[in-house]
């Protein structure tokens, strides 16, 4: 179970943004063929793609989360001690926290609406809920990373400012996804060899 567990915190997001891209992909491939050789088409192709597309941006979130990918400036912390950047971070996490949480619950207000009233979308006679999910999903799994960053850097306060932020997981045990192609290892490991004969001199 602890496997299991430790298995989805890892590969939960990233599956689900490759399922909703392939099946994009593949809609819009269909719908490409259908539309320019056969000279025909799915009324619905452009609308249930652009769904898949909703989907897997939100799935992305949480992943960036995790992973402290998001985009954020580090010009002006930089400028500071290592002690007083990390007070900065926990701070920003924080103030993440709260907008994701009232995000949140502003996505599930939306959802009890959309079902309330049964709003529909235009191409296919489904409710605009088969939108809003994806927000939900979205927001509740930057509710979920937020609180594993914050308590990560809480636990690694002492340790060194590249440990505390863990910019893209790197010292996450066992951080690898099940898909991830095992060209990107060599790649790292190539990488890792210059930077160590640039810090050499070499």
């Amino acid at each position: 179970m602890k496997k299991l567990i430790h298995w989805m915190d890892v590969n939960f997001e990233a599956i689900l943004m490759v399922i909703f891209f392939s099946m994009m992909i593949l809609l819009v491939t269909v719908q490409v063929f259908l539309r320019f050789v056969l000279k025909s088409g799915f009324s619905w192709g452009e609308e249930v793609a652009r769904i898949f597309f909703v989907w897997m941006s939100f799935s992305s979130f949480g992943y960036l989360t995790r992973n402290s990918r998001h985009v954020r400036v580090g010009f002006l912390t930089g400028k500071f001690s290592e002690k007083v950047q990390k007070v900065v971070l926990l701070i920003c996490d924080i103030l993440f926290f709260i907008f994701t949480a009232y995000g949140l619950k502003a996505v599930v207000s939306l959802c009890l609406d959309a079902a309330k009233y049964h709003d529909k979308l235009t191409a296919v006679p489904w409710n605009y809920n088969v939108l809003y999910l994806a927000g939900a999903l979205g927001f509740f799994m930057m509710v979920v990373r937020n609180i594993q960053i914050i308590v990560w850097k809480l636990m690694n306060w002492k340790a060194p400012l590249e440990r505390f932020v863990n910019y893209d997981g790197v010292f996450y045990e066992n951080n690898k996804i099940c898909f991830e192609p095992a060209v990107k290892d060599k790649m790292e490991e190539l990488e890792a060899g210059m930077e160590e004969k640039i810090g050499l001199g070499e």
